[in-house]
């Protein structure tokens, strides 16, 4: 089981930069959940930048939209089930 676990950080050189500008996008008390690194490296590595960053702009749009009771990775788990997610009591904060 292990040999199918991706090691993020044993990946050196490119990927790296790659995979740190694409955490920045990800919400700061999200950032140190590591199946949501793995899962963001799996997505990465199969479908490339421009596809992930797409990727998760749309699901993180939805999800801030959405009152956050889930973490960020068992929304983007759950993506590809049709979210029923109760809507924000408050509005969500602005944004640079």
């Amino acid at each position: 089981m292990m040999d199918n676990v991706i090691a993020i950080e044993e990946r050196k050189g490119p990927f790296q930069i790659v995979f740190q500008r694409l955490l920045r996008m990800v919400p700061d008390r999200e950032k140190g959940n590591k199946n949501l690194q793995r899962l963001l490296a799996f997505r990465l590595e199969v479908d490339g930048e421009a596809a992930t960053v797409e990727y998760l702009m749309r699901h993180i749009r939805d999800y801030i939209k959405c009152d956050q009771r889930l973490s960020l990775y068992d929304y983007l788990k759950n993506a590809g089930a049709e979210h029923r997610c109760a809507p924000r009591s408050d509005p969500p904060p602005e944004t640079a």
